[in-house]
């Protein structure tokens, strides 16, 4: 998607203000006439190099919550706090270096023949130092990772390539 710069910079100014992703998503429906899914847009923001800023008290408040889980389909708060933190944490030109390091950095990604309940789509993968999680993308377009070792937090490397992977696979499957 070819953005102006006007909208460009638009965007930089919304999360300059605090917006979240969800205000941008409207703002860039409202203003723009631009209908992305929640996904397109944390897509979008990672290609034009933004991060959405936090604040700490949230974080905080976040990590002090007890862990309970009653579906294993549906995320808690650490993982999604975890899927925040990676889909967000690497910009544009950091994608760009690591997909030179596609050769270097071994991390296998499969596709589930049978989906995971109220997903659209799921999968395993496998990265560089032999470690695996399951990951999924639900129907409200949220990525997901569960690592198979609990507490198990891969290189930022490995989360490179698993996205560039992931986008490929999911062109792939028109999603």
């Amino acid at each position: 998607m070819q953005l102006s710069e006007d909208q460009k910079k638009a965007i930089g100014e919304w999360i300059q203000a605090g917006a979240d992703l969800n205000k941008i998503q409207q703002n860039l429906k409202e203003e723009f006439e631009l209908k992305l899914t929640y996904l397109d847009t944390r897509f979008l923001l990672g290609d034009l190099g933004l991060e959405i800023i936090e604040e700490e008290e949230e974080e905080e408040i976040d990590s002090d919550q007890p862990e309970e889980k009653l579906d294993p389909a549906i995320p808690n708060e650490k993982e999604s706090e975890f899927q925040e933190q990676e889909s967000l944490s690497e910009d544009h030109e950091e994608e760009k270096g690591n997909e030179s390091e596609n050769e270097t950095t071994n991390v296998n990604l499969t596709v589930d023949s049978l989906t995971q309940p109220q997903c659209i789509i799921s999968g395993k993968v496998n990265f560089s130092d032999g470690k695996g999680a399951a990951w999924y993308i639900d129907q409200l377009g949220r990525l997901g990772l569960n690592p198979d070792e609990e507490g198990y937090s891969p290189s930022q490397e490995d989360l490179a390539v698993f996205q560039i992977e992931l986008r490929k696979v999911l062109s792939k499957q028109g999603l």
